[in-house]
């Protein structure tokens, strides 16, 4: 009961938030931009608009992941939310009224607006806290080097989980059950699929949170259709390809977007390649050989943000945690993810497109290649500049977590989908780890 109470109190803040966001906007509105309103039902219409879209924004940029993100990043959410809502709607409103609008009125709304937002973010994470506390959980495992590398991510989530032990999926059933028995929550470390079938059926009959770490096989199950044999469900795997419809509306995409991303960004990247041309008198577009669908290799073109002599010794490798090699240029460039920017080129050529796997260097694939031969299925699409692995993955994310991100994104390809990543992908510019390298005595990914 009294979890239901809290519940209901968490729903009330959570549409205080929406109502006071729109409110914002209504009295905003009204006070700069008379010549915006209509009649009753013509205010309806631009209120439910923007419900509308601030509805569809918050899902995209997951304002209300109270509990699965920290309150950095929901903060961060929810600024670039109404940031682009309200120019949705200057814009829209422009139109209306035939002639733009002073943007002196949605820059009052969008500050009070987000000097609302911060604090009551930090308000419905505390109420989210309070009403679930961290769940008391344990990891069953079956590689002892993946329990050593899951055991400190699920650590560091300390608000969500309490790990009170770890067991191996080679104790007797007994023990086992017993220790699922003390806790709320389970996770599932490369569990053999025997045995993993019927602890999950015991978990999902009493009622536990249970979480699996996927095998690639697993993965494919997430993406796969469902077709009937008479009254039996069968899990369908082999999705047929984009059609052409897609397939040009996708090229389209990466055209226009590639396009008005350099006319906008030209005055930026010649302000870049004077910066790092004028610091050490070298050329300032790097290029590098990347791979991409079917294996082909193409020229990929970046902002330098390292030494002319970063590579001498010819030893392909990623850029460390604390790289020598990176000049003061390149740390800002690289930072704020801006030494990319050259790639719109390649996007508009048709190398690369805005969204799909991150191109790796040959050599390197090669080496993920050796100890994850799946590692190849990446290139069943054309590379991308932003995609699953680069929004929800790190600069140093192990190759095969990369490998299922970018599957992920493969098998349930749709162009809004792509549009969705787009915008999520404005989010990672603000997250200081999304850059972090791999470690200092490393040359690439793997652990």
């Amino acid at each position: 009961m009294k979890r239901k109470a809290g519940n209901f109190i968490l729903f009330i803040a959570k549409a205080m938030l929406v109502f006071v966001i729109l409110a914002m906007f209504f009295i905003g509105q009204t006070y700069y931009y008379e010549q915006t309103l209509y009649y009753f039902w013509g205010n309806n219409i631009i209120i439910l608009l923007y419900i509308a879209i601030l509805y569809l924004i918050s899902r995209i940029y997951n304002g209300f992941s109270h509990g699965t993100a920290s309150i950095q990043e929901i903060i961060i959410s929810w600024i670039l939310c109404l940031i682009v809502v309200n120019v949705f709607m200057y814009f829209t409103l422009s139109l209306l009224v035939t002639f733009m609008l002073p943007l002196r009125g949605f820059i009052f709304i969008l500050v009070a607006q987000t000097a609302f937002v911060v604090p009551m973010s930090l308000v419905i994470n505390m109420l989210y806290y309070s009403i679930n506390p961290a769940l008391s959980t344990i990891i069953i495992y079956g590689d002892i080097e993946k329990l050593q590398i899951y055991r400190k991510m699920i650590a560091k989530q300390r608000k969500r989980f309490r790990v009170m032990g770890v067991i191996s999926q080679h104790e007797h059933v007994g023990p086992i059950l017993d220790a699922i028995n003390k806790v709320k929550s389970v996770f599932f470390l490369d569990v053999e699929e025997a045995k993993l079938e019927g602890l999950l059926e015991y978990c999902y009959l009493n009622d536990k949170h249970t979480h699996v770490v996927p095998s690639f096989s697993r993965i494919l199950y997430n993406a796969a259709g469902t077709i009937w044999l008479s009254n039996s469900p069968v899990f369908s795997l082999k999705k047929p390809p984009p059609d052409i419809s897609a397939q040009m509306t996708k090229r389209l995409m990466d055209i226009v977007l590639s396009l008005a991303g350099i006319i906008l960004t030209s005055p930026i990247m010649i302000i870049i390649a004077l910066s790092v041309r004028l610091y050490d008198k070298h050329p300032a577009i790097y290029k590098q050989t990347r791979v991409t669908r079917g294996g082909r290799l193409f020229t990929l073109f970046k902002f330098r943000s390292m030494k002319p002599d970063a590579e001498d010794d010819g030893v392909p490798r990623l850029t460390a945690k604390d790289d020598e090699r990176i000049t003061p240029v390149g740390h800002f460039i690289r930072r704020t993810r801006l030494d990319e920017l050259p790639q719109l080129f390649n996007v508009l050529s048709g190398s690369m497109s805005i969204v799909g796997p991150r191109p790796e260097r040959p050599e390197i694939a090669k080496q993920y290649e050796e100890q994850y031969p799946n590692f190849i299925f990446r290139t069943k699409v054309k590379a991308g500049i932003t995609g699953f692995a680069q929004i929800f993955g790190r600069y140093n994310t192990p190759p095969e977590d990369k490998l299922f991100l970018d599957i992920m994104y493969i098998e349930t390809f749709s162009i809004l989908q792509d549009l969705k990543l787009m915008l999520q992908t404005v989010r990672v510019l603000f997250q200081s780890d999304s850059t972090q390298g791999v470690e200092d005595d490393s040359t690439t990914a793997l652990k």
